[in-house]
């Protein structure tokens, strides 16, 4: 298993180098980027998780089997919200910079980076799993995140707003309705619709690796200074808390796929979009886009250990 999750995370690279290079190419550029990111996040993965969730959960027995897991990504996110709130006041963490860092505690790149590697590494079979992961990612990153990270430019902001409520209603989760809605009235889809669904769905993993490698390009690196509050983010986003979540899952009635995908998944880098929501909201972007970087990178050194770990335990 840690061979295979070494050649599975260094395909990925291979295809985040490719993103690397277009991304200076004149006929690329940013508007490259964005229209790849885009096409991802509208069409690639909302269409890979209808085949997904379609294929893998064939009877509504299967489905309902799955659904009684989503309390638990929210109750695994809560729980690092709470504790990056404490860190960042015990550390004296810059007011504004504050929110940005219980996001890298709380939030993981569930979509670009968490559903290539749980599908290299597990399967697309533990995708519906790692979707309901996702679920509660979005759904606390638009209302508590948004929240602690606007409170960096304003400590008055609201913790709900409209437009808040409007993106937890992403295409990808559009795209998990349709699966399940599938699935409940129990519709055959014929190959001249599915064939489609799936070939495009299938382009999803490598058109995100092309936009990390792409926003990987992007960053100045030579703004990466070490500092206290980005070594305890490493050391928790790293090492706390895959131990706090390993422990935590040997003792949870779960199958141990499910067990898998959330440990895959806490160690995922931060999430792209806190670092544009963060630019939005006057908080420390400069702060966010390190995050991004060092996280990416690191995550993607040490995700073959943890493979190896996870094939001994489980």
């Amino acid at each position: 298993m840690f061979w295979d999750s070494i050649q599975s995370v260094m395909s990925l690279i291979l295809m985040m180098a490719v993103g690397f290079v277009m991304t200076k190419r004149p006929w690329f550029g940013k508007k490259g980027e964005d229209f790849l990111s885009k096409l991802c996040m509208q069409v690639g993965i909302p269409l890979m998780m209808v085949e997904n969730v379609y294929e893998t959960c064939g009877t509504r027995e299967q489905l309902l089997y799955l659904l009684k897991y989503f309390p638990i990504p929210f109750a695994i996110i809560t729980f690092f919200l709470i504790i990056g709130v404490i860190l960042s006041k015990a550390l004296k963490v810059k007011p504004n910079r504050r929110g940005a860092f219980i996001n890298v505690i709380g939030f993981s790149n569930t979509v670009f980076i968490g559903f290539p590697i749980v599908t290299a590494i597990l399967g697309e079979e533990a995708l519906p799993t790692a979707m309901s992961y996702y679920i509660g990612n979005t759904v606390l990153f638009w209302t508590a995140g948004a929240w602690f990270l606007r409170r960096d430019h304003d400590p008055n902001t609201r913790i709900f707003t409209v437009e808040n409520v409007k993106k937890m209603i992403s295409p990808p989760i559009k795209g998990f309705t349709v699966g399940i809605i599938l699935v409940l009235l129990d519709v055959e889809l014929p190959a001249w619709i599915y064939n489609p669904i799936a070939q495009i769905g299938d382009t999803a993993t490598p058109v995100a690796m092309l936009v990390i490698g792409s926003i990987l390009r992007n960053i100045n690196y030579k703004e990466i200074k070490m500092s206290a509050d980005i070594a305890v983010l490493l050391l928790n986003r790293f090492i706390i808390s895959p131990l706090i979540m390993l422990a935590v899952m040997m003792v949870l009635p779960l199958d141990n796929m499910a067990k898998q995908v959330y440990l895959i998944l806490i160690i995922m880098p931060a999430m792209t979009q806190f670092g544009i929501l963060a630019k939005e909201t006057g908080a420390d972007y400069e702060f966010c886009t390190v995050m991004i970087a060092v996280t990416t990178v690191a995550s993607m050194i040490v995700i073959p250990f943890y493979t190896a770990i996870l094939g001994m335990v489980f």
